[in-house]
């Protein structure tokens, strides 16, 4: 399947979650925040967020502070 991550092109295999793409791209899990198709999905969700062709992720630095 083919999906875009903050838009270039990348083929996964059928069922790759989202957890699995962040260690495939070797991202550490809490360096990241994370969206498809532009909704946010929280680091716990990751593990079992499935994700189909065609979708696109975003995957950002999370901003902290307050």
């Amino acid at each position: 399947m083919k999906i875009h991550v903050n838009g270039d092109p990348v083929e996964l295999p059928e069922g790759t979650t989202l957890a699995e793409l962040l260690q495939r791209l070797g991202h550490a899990p809490e360096a990241v925040g994370s969206a498809v198709d532009g909704r946010h999905v929280p680091r716990a969700a990751r593990v079992a967020r499935v994700l189909a062709d065609g979708e696109s992720v975003t995957l950002f630095q999370p901003i902290v502070g307050g």
